[in-house]
């Protein structure tokens, strides 16, 4: 494990008192919006299994909403580690993207990822705002955060970028479109760490060389005959 990455995860890790009960409320909440749904979700409840009490929990999140937003920024924050670790180490272009592309992908894969993608869609219709609020502060920042990586690359003589956001959309959708999309949908198809690794790597070639093989244009070729 490389010294960034230790580094990243010890910045992550809570160092206050404050910081340790606002995690606990956090990984509470998680539990009990997972298995109550949102509506159903009780503050009492996550008061109960957190530890703490009810005007703490209001004053560090507000409410529901404010709590909810906050444990998915948590989730979000776990992502785009491994997204400012390539950045920070200056990683080359293909073992960046295979690495960002894994560990993209396997923690969209996990149970509790899928559960809290489907809450969130569920509560588009009654509850605009929070799927609102959850791109903004979840997709758009994981994507910026691609963007931030492609960017050094850039700058680094590696790739050229004719839009950077675009093509980090591009990459995200390509990685997690297949493997997740069925995991979403069935809840027995449970990708492994190879299969994750075979398709992200798929990706990742396609990404950066394109499939369709080079060829002269005829006519330039009868130009260079003549």
């Amino acid at each position: 494990m490389s010294a960034a990455h230790n580094k990243a995860i010890k910045e992550a890790e809570p160092q206050t008192r404050g910081d340790k009960r606002r995690a606990a409320f956090i990984a509470a909440a998680r539990q009990v919006f997972l298995e109550q749904g949102y509506e159903a979700a009780s503050m009492s409840e996550i008061v109960l299994r957190a530890g703490g009490s009810l005007s703490t929990l209001y004053s560090q999140f507000g409410d529901k909403q404010g709590l909810f937003i906050s444990m998915l920024d948590a989730r979000v924050r776990q992502i785009t580690e491994s997204m400012g670790v390539e950045l920070s180490a200056h990683t080359p272009v293909q073992e960046g993207l295979r690495r960002i592309g894994e560990q993209f992908t396997s923690k969209l894969l996990e149970p509790e990822s899928l559960e809290m993608y489907r809450l969130i869609v569920g509560l588009a219709r009654k509850f605009p705002e929070i799927p609102r609020e959850f791109q903004r502060r979840g997709p758009d920042k994981i994507r910026q955060a691609l963007v931030d990586y492609l960017m050094d690359r850039e700058e680094a003589g590696e790739i050229r970028l004719e839009d950077p956001y675009r093509t980090a959309t591009l990459f995200l959708e390509m990685t997690r479109s297949g493997l997740v999309s069925r995991a979403l949908l069935d809840e027995d198809v449970r990708p492994n760490a190879e299969e994750i690794r075979t398709s992200v790597n798929i990706v990742v070639d396609m990404f950066l060389h394109g499939i369709i093989r080079y060829q002269p244009d005829p006519d330039s070729t009868k130009t260079l005959k003549a």
